[in-house]
Formats: C-alpha cells, sequence, structure tokens
C-alpha cells in the first residue's frame, strides 16, 4: 500500500522535501500544509492542503495538523519549520494520532535549536565541550564582556 504524507511547512526547503517525498514509489500523496505556491503548482502527487470545504489551510498550528492527519489519515508526518516542532506538533500527534509515524524532534529537543541560550546553558551543565560564552540582557553589559 501506498502512503499518504503530511508535510508542514510553505518554504523552499518545504517543497524540496515535497518532490523527494512524491519520488518515492511508497508515497501515493504529499499534502502541504499549509504548502506554498510553487507546491501549489507542482500538481501529480503533490497537492497544498484544504479544509473539508475545499478552503485552503493557511495554519499549521497543531489542532489544525492533526484534524489534517485524521481527516486524510496520514500513514506519515514530515515537519519542515522550526516553529510547529517548538510548538509541540510531534508529541501531540504522537498521543492524538498513534500509528502515525512522525518525522521530527520533540518539543524538548527542538528547544535545543530554538533558543541558542537554552543550548549553551545546556552543553555547560551536562560538560559538553562548546566555545565560550555568556548570556545577556543588557546590551551595556554585553559591550563591557
Amino acid at each position: 500500500s501506498s502512503d499518504v504524507v503530511v508535510l508542514v511547512g510553505s518554504g523552499g526547503r518545504e517543497h524540496a522535501l515535497a518532490v523527494a517525498l512524491a519520488r518515492s514509489p511508497l508515497v501515493e500523496s504529499v499534502i502541504c500544509l499549509p504548502g506554498n505556491g510553487g507546491t501549489r503548482a507542482e500538481g501529480g502527487k503533490i497537492a497544498n492542503a484544504t479544509a473539508a470545504d475545499g478552503t485552503p489551510l493557511g495554519k499549521q498550528d497543531n489542532d489544525t495538523v492533526v484534524e489534517l492527519v485524521k481527516r486524510v489519515k496520514a500513514d506519515m508526518v514530515v515537519v519542515g519549520p522550526e516553529q510547529p516542532l517548538v510548538d509541540g506538533v510531534v508529541d501531540v500527534l504522537e498521543v492524538e494520532c498513534p500509528g502515525v509515524k512522525v518525522f521530527g524532534p520533540s518539543k524538548a529537543g527542538a528547544e535545543l535549536e530554538a533558543s541558542k541560550a537554552f543550548t549553551k546553558d545546556f552543553l555547560e551543565e551536562h560538560d559538553i565541550p562548546t566555545a565560550k560564552y555568556r548570556n545577556f540582557t543588557s546590551p551595556a553589559d554585553a559591550i563591557a564582556y
């Protein structure tokens, strides 16, 4: 059987991922949420997500992703942008859509990419080598450093 893949994102990276996923004989369709003009123009196995009434879906929040995944009976979700990952979409899908394969880190894992200060503090706390750094809230303190 072929997989239905929901691809979260609207940038060039997601467009490239959609094209690559669509090349697989194991993939029946790639539904981009929200997608972009390029993914809309691709045709074939690639389409931008629409609501049940056929209107384009413009949001990529957790509730919208879960609703779409359930409605289209997706087998896999690939998350491109950082924000949905930071918002915990992978964690929510694991609970709301068990059995659906999800490509992307958990909310905790995404925090390492989303916040450089968090990452540097984490590395220091766990004795993982990293370049010297300091976090500042004051521009004057940063300049003085």
